[in-house]
């Protein structure tokens, strides 16, 4: 089987040798085992000294190792635009993605790959995530946490996205559709909410990789925007229970605009609660809440639990386990 692994690359130089080294111990592992991968980073807007870097790898990578990557240079464009881009340019059968300031696993992307060889069309793997922590405020440390697979084919929820290492067959692909390129941050898991009822998924246990968390990743920072865009998957969908407070004048815009895909109708009270009068108030409050410390939050949801203070994080979840 072959495999494309796309690389949508933008301003990432700083991460370039880090990407390049974990690149070459990741193909000399799968060039081993007999897999021929095409590698493909579309780089957006790249700079003289990314150049260099992506064309040296380039030659590094098609000299020494089965398989072959064939960089692409384009001017700056969204992350599933440039996803969408490189599947046009590969006949591969399987696909995967690869951040650069990510490190895929060579063991668990073979057993991904043998996974779609055997019928399976969506794969996704538990994942390693690595912060910097500081103790007392003082000493940092990488902090290694073991993260769990949140995709659930007997159930798709506001907590259940694709993680950052899946893979899918192209046949799956060419059934429900590009990437929507509208998307900034959670376009994969939007994709793979198409995918909820048709695909044939299995979830690998170990370890797809490490994802590193360093303060400009484009998801999982709890950002304004992936809100509002995960509130978009669910009001596609209809399901009213998984909607939460986001910045309603950006809501509305980004639902009129691009989400509704031209239907802009919706249910009054789930329109009244994303933009109308108070919903101002209930997202800063929201906002407010969920930046606070692991521990003040938690004692917030505790209280609220009990009735014995509000907590809009709390109204929300309860909102939606009436509705749902």
């Amino acid at each position: 089987m072959k495999i494309a692994l796309i690389s949508s690359l933008y301003r990432c130089e700083r991460h370039l040798p880090t990407f390049s080294a974990a690149l070459f111990g990741f193909a000399k592992r799968v060039s081993q085992a007999g897999l021929a991968v095409h590698y493909l980073p579309i780089v957006n807007d790249a700079s003289q000294a990314e150049r260099e870097q992506i064309d040296k790898l380039t030659r590094a990578i098609n000299a020494a190792y089965h398989g072959r990557m064939t960089p692409q240079y384009v001017p700056r464009e969204s992350l599933y635009a440039s996803w969408n881009r490189g599947l046009a340019s590969s006949d591969a059968e399987g696909f995967g993605f690869w951040n650069a300031d990510d490190i895929r696993a060579a063991d668990a992307f073979l057993a991904g790959c043998r996974a779609l060889e055997d019928g399976a069309d969506l794969v996704d793997f538990n994942f390693t995530r690595i912060a910097t922590v500081r103790r007392m405020g003082l000493f940092p440390r990488a902090e290694r946490l073991l993260a769990p697979c949140l995709y659930n084919p007997a159930r798709f929820g506001r907590r259940n996205g694709i993680g950052p290492f899946f893979m899918a067959h192209r046949s799956l692909y060419d059934a429900i559709g590009p990437f929507d390129a509208n998307f900034q941050i959670a376009g994969d898991t939007e994709w793979a909410s198409r995918a909820f009822h048709i695909s044939r998924f299995q979830h690998i246990p170990s370890s797809g990789g490490d994802f590193v968390v360093h303060g400009e990743n484009l998801s999982n920072t709890g950002s304004g925007r992936e809100d509002i865009e995960v509130n978009i998957i669910h009001m596609r969908r209809g399901n009213w229970h998984e909607l939460r407070p986001a910045d309603p004048e950006a809501m509305r815009a980004a639902w009129q605009m691009w989400g509704s895909k031209g239907q802009h109708s919706l249910p009054a009270e789930h329109a009244e609660y994303l933009w109308g009068a108070g919903a101002q108030t209930r997202w800063r409050r929201y906002l407010r809440e969920r930046r606070q410390p692991p521990g003040l939050r938690r004692l917030r949801l505790a209280l609220a639990a009990r009735g014995w203070l509000h907590s809009e994080e709390w109204a929300a979840a309860r909102r939606g386990r009436a509705q749902s």
